[in-house]
């Protein structure tokens, strides 16, 4: 009976301080290499202390947290210093999240997160019920009331489970490119050098002797080339493994009101998608993914929590652009790509080359003069030139009757596409550089989480970025979507 207040599994208690290790993992790896510098080891003790108190506080949340389904509402108690109490109103529940994580799944729990089109604190979490509950909840949460308000038996029709439409999965070969051409393991070198910066203890004078003695030849070139590539072998290979786990037996399906996107081997969730929270599609492909022709592709929500800056969704975490038309023809068939009208004009080609380089010149003369092969630098130049180039290219603009298609690069090349009616935001911009050459930035920005997701192309000529605002300008917003804004055009 979901009207009686339920309480959760007692290992939600342990599950708090899990989460908590998680969620400051690179805090707790930093300090530990710093603490145990320490000969007195008092840092190991504060450390134990306070995974001794957040299971102290885990066990206190759970005997205080209470859960029930009553009339249109989903009702939570809470709070072991703070009493407080959620009310969730079901007409304004969007999503219904479930997630297995590797405790919960060794003893068959699931977490569930119910998240409504509200914000802030209108976000619940349950962490630890069984499978059987969180099924009961959902179906309990999407039953709908008449609006005539007679007897209990009439007012309620039982949910039944949407029909499903469409399915598409990741292969075990995709997974595994995928893995290989993933590009996380450059921000965990750059996590791994800091962790690195603090390993005196075991990097020192001694460690340095022994392997000049035991590896002739060895000098201290080649000894900081060997902890380089060590750092980027180790830093791949957790890459590797981090895809393999968030996307082993990826699942995506399709119903009449939303998708499911259902993945992972260590933590498994189930993520629902519904189609009139989708602001945005957004095809990404990185630098190792472009040339074999293979990219990932998002969709942009509008949000569910104030405190998050954005909601961007991973629909497809591999897929060939070939293959992009399809499968939104299939999945999202509003979302149909135009034809791209609007490229730079020739003109900024020059502005585009150099534009990447503006940063780095001044720095070549200072790395020039401390550094031994500070001249070395100079050699940035001609591959930054090069990654302008490659925004001169890839920046273009397609315009449907409904669709807005956007493509450009920072480093990775993405190709936005959004509906006219989701379109939170236009500006254009000039500088009095750009001035001269009659050309503008042109700023798009579609809902996201909380805030916004922006998509920029630079350079466009001027007649083409009114363009664009005037086929805006055409087709009138619905009521309750965010009204387009043209900002003063700044010089």
């Amino acid at each position: 009976m979901m009207s009686e207040f339920k309480r959760q599994h007692p290992i939600a208690a342990v599950t708090r301080v899990i989460e908590s290790i998680k969620q400051n993992f690179i805090t707790i790896v930093i300090l530990l290499f710093i603490g145990t510098s320490n000969s007195e080891g008092y840092f190991i003790y504060f450390l134990l202390a306070g995974i001794a108190i957040t299971l102290v506080s885990g066990v206190l949340s759970w005997v205080v947290f209470r859960y029930r389904v009553h009339e249109d509402e989903l009702q939570i108690k809470k709070g072991v210093l703070v009493k407080s109490n959620m009310y969730l109103s079901k007409d304004r529940i969007q999503v219904i999240d479930i997630t297995e994580g590797l405790l919960q799944r060794m003893f068959g729990l699931v977490k569930v997160e119910v998240k409504t089109a509200g914000g802030g604190t209108e976000t619940a979490t349950i962490s630890a019920i069984s499978r059987g509950d969180a099924e009961a909840l959902r179906s309990e949460l999407r039953k709908k009331r008449s609006a005539n308000g007679e007897g209990e038996e009439e007012a309620e029709e039982v949910y039944e489970e949407e029909e499903v439409l469409g399915q598409w999965k990741l292969s075990t070969k995709d997974l595994v490119f995928a893995a290989f051409t993933s590009g996380n393991f450059g921000l965990i070198a750059s996590i791994l050098g800091a962790v690195s910066g603090q390993m005196d203890e075991f990097i020192n004078e001694e460690t340095i002797e022994y392997v000049y003695e035991a590896l002739p030849g060895y000098s201290d070139v080649t000894l900081i080339v060997g902890i380089v590539i060590a750092i980027i072998v180790i830093s791949w290979a957790l890459s590797f493994l981090g895809v393999i786990f968030k996307y082993s037996d990826f699942q995506l399906e399709k119903t009449s009101k939303e998708l499911i996107i259902t993945s992972g081997l260590v933590e498994r969730k189930h993520i629902t998608v519904p189609f009139d929270r989708i602001q945005a599609v957004r095809f990404v492909e990185g630098v190792i993914r472009q040339p074999f022709g293979y990219g990932m592709l998002y969709v942009e929500s509008a949000g569910f929590d104030q405190t998050q800056k954005g909601r961007s969704i991973v629909l497809v975490p591999f897929i060939a652009s070939s293959n992009i038309s399809s499968f939104l023809a299939e999945f999202l068939e509003e979302y149909k790509e135009p034809e791209y009208q609007i490229r730079p004009p020739r003109r900024t080609l020059w502005r585009y080359i150099r534009r990447p380089n503006y940063f780095v010149l001044p720095l070549i003369p200072i790395a020039w003069y401390l550094m031994e092969y500070g001249w070395l630098s100079l050699l940035i130049i001609p591959l930054l030139g090069y990654l302008g180039w490659m925004r001169y290219q890839d920046a273009a603009l397609g315009l449907g009757d409904k669709i807005l298609r956007m493509r450009y690069r920072v480093v990775s090349r993405t190709t936005a596409i959004v509906k006219k009616n989701r379109i939170q935001n236009a500006e254009t911009s000039q500088n009095p550089f750009q001035e001269n050459k009659d050309i503008r930035n042109l700023t798009v920005t579609a809902a996201s989480g909380a805030g916004g997701m922006g998509f920029e192309t630079a350079d466009l000529s001027s007649p083409d970025t009114s363009k664009v605002l005037k086929w805006l300008m055409n087709e009138p917003l619905e009521e309750e979507e965010n009204e387009i804004s043209h900002p003063a055009q700044t010089e």
